[in-house]
């Protein structure tokens, strides 16, 4: 693999290492109903609400998991996250 490309994929796989930790500190601190409108719960929202918001609207168009106590969009992003790590990290 080319060298600027190889830096782009770690590049990418860092990103999304970082989009998905925040959305691992996000929900253990929302379990533990930490203040959302305090600094950190805001930044990690602005950080990962733009991975997850695609789907929380799928989601609702198509009236998926309106009842669940649980944040499927949040769930569901998270795996995704992870499957396209796995993806890109097959390419090295």
């Amino acid at each position: 693999m080319p060298e600027p490309l190889y830096v782009l994929v770690q590049f990418v796989l860092i990103f999304l290492d970082v989009i998905s930790f925040s959305m691992l500190i996000r929900a253990i601190l929302s379990f533990l109903g930490v203040n959302e409108g305090g600094l950190l719960m805001r930044f990690l929202y602005v950080v990962t609400e733009p991975a997850i918001m695609p789907l929380r609207k799928l989601f609702y168009k198509l009236n998926w998991f309106q009842n669940t106590p649980f944040d499927m969009a949040h769930l569901f992003t998270y795996t995704v996250l992870w499957i396209l790590q796995l993806l890109i990290s097959s390419l090295i």
